[in-house]
């Protein structure tokens, strides 16, 4: 990085989410503390071998496609197309003066591909033509590819694959890419859609998934001594970050402000993580944003709902956080949305620009009985207004891969 690092701050946000399709729909849903997990029947989720997940609601693909364009798309493309819509509209980043050559697209996506190529793997052992769309339809790469042509942006373009980490460190490295200068403007976030039989079978094998069939609404339950694994869910969510200089020429108004990025790896096992990888990137973000513990006044944890990751990410945050790990909010929504593991993470950082925008926090759901090994504050009681500057928003992956990114209220005097 040369010369003075720019500011970056966001200016559109989107989503497709299992609490509805757009933004003040997810919002009231997670405020209110709404389960968006259900029972899944017929259809694709017949052959699955769970019965309960999280799927996008208020979404039909009539609405927002032809049938061609439909064809030609995944869910994962799909619902990263309504959730960029939405952002690219708020941020006015489809007005003609807009210079799309400095408009990057860095979208992830992760298990979305192996759901899509289900159906054309099991029709090449069946013996049936094969469609020429199998691979446009399989690659990860879809949804940010699908965004650039449809907007004509012609920056990067750019898949990131960290599994559970995959929206957080495509955020991250749109963030540095535009505070250094290399980039003026990006989309950028997740999609992700797992649900196809074999996909969901290979979750539920690792014993990750709650098996609550009979009560889906309260199947998570992060940092509960009852908990017993994650909902996996789909979803989207797609955001506008900007230079400020940039964002302030455009005149659009500015959401908030990405203050920092840490990242780190486990380097320890591909399934059961170690408090020092999480430790090490929440320390990189602190460090990044130039800012101490004291100025961090709430945690949106990666809180799936297993026994061992919510243990351990408690652990990591009292490891940083020391004493003041009990006097932050440290809350988990996948109990609400589910996991759609690439797009959670850009969910919950959306959540975090809400909260700043609201100053309320988001009540934990299902919290039903006390762990001692998890005691912070999970803000169980319901939704929680309270003064915030900044917040804290936590991606862990099997594979040992860490992205934590920092966001903060945006202050145009702030140096």
């Amino acid at each position: 990085m040369t010369g003075k690092a720019e500011r970056v701050v966001v200016t559109g946000m989107g989503v497709a989410s299992p609490l509805g399709c757009n933004i003040e729909e997810f919002w009231s849903g997670l405020v209110a503390g709404k389960p968006g997990v259900m029972s899944l029947e017929g259809g694709i989720y017949s052959g699955m071998a769970t019965k309960i997940g999280a799927v996008v609601q208020g979404y039909e693909e009539s609405q927002y496609f032809d049938s061609k364009e439909a064809r030609r798309m995944s869910r994962s493309s799909q619902l990263g197309m309504v959730a960029a819509k939405q952002a690219i509209t708020e941020s006015k980043l489809d007005d003609e003066n807009v210079n799309r050559q400095n408009v990057g697209v860095l979208v992830g996506s992760s298990i979305g591909g192996y759901s899509a190529a289900e159906p054309f793997i099991k029709n090449h052992y069946d013996h049936v033509r094969m469609s020429p769309f199998s691979i446009p339809l399989s690659m990860n790469i879809g949804p940010g590819s699908h965004i650039s042509i449809k907007y004509g942006f012609q920056g990067p373009l750019l898949n990131v694959d960290a599994a559970c980490s995959t929206a957080a460190h495509s955020i991250g490295n749109a963030f540095n890419l535009i505070r250094s200068g290399s980039l003026r403007a990006a989309l950028t976030g997740a999609a992700d859609c797992p649900f196809s039989p074999a996909v969901v079978e290979g979750w539920t094998a690792l014993h990750a998934v709650s098996s609550r069939e009979d009560n889906p609404a309260e199947a998570c339950r992060p940092f509960s001594a009852d908990r017993d694994g994650m909902v996996l869910g789909e979803g989207a969510g797609i955001l506008v970050l900007e230079s400020e200089s940039h964002a302030l020429s455009r005149g659009v108004p500015i959401l908030a402000e990405i203050k920092g990025y840490g990242a780190s790896a486990d380097g320890f096992h591909l399934t059961q993580p170690t408090k020092g990888g999480p430790a090490q990137a929440m320390r990189r973000a602190l460090e990044d944003a130039n800012l101490d513990v004291k100025e961090i006044d709430y945690i949106n944890a990666h809180a799936t709902g297993t026994e061992w990751n919510d243990k351990n990410e408690t652990k990591a945050i009292k490891d940083v956080f020391g004493e003041r790990a009990y006097q932050i909010p440290v809350v988990g929504n996948k109990a609400a949305f589910g996991h759609s593991i690439a797009g959670s993470g850009a969910l919950e950082l959306i959540g975090c620009v809400l909260s700043l925008r609201d100053q309320v926090v988001p009540p934990t759901i299902n919290y039903k009985v006390p762990d001692p090994e998890c005691d912070l504050d999970y803000v169980t009681e319901g939704k929680r207004s309270l003064p915030l500057k900044n917040s804290m928003s936590n991606s862990f992956a099997f594979g040992g891969s860490n992205a934590v990114l920092i966001v903060g209220k945006y202050n145009v005097s702030d140096v």
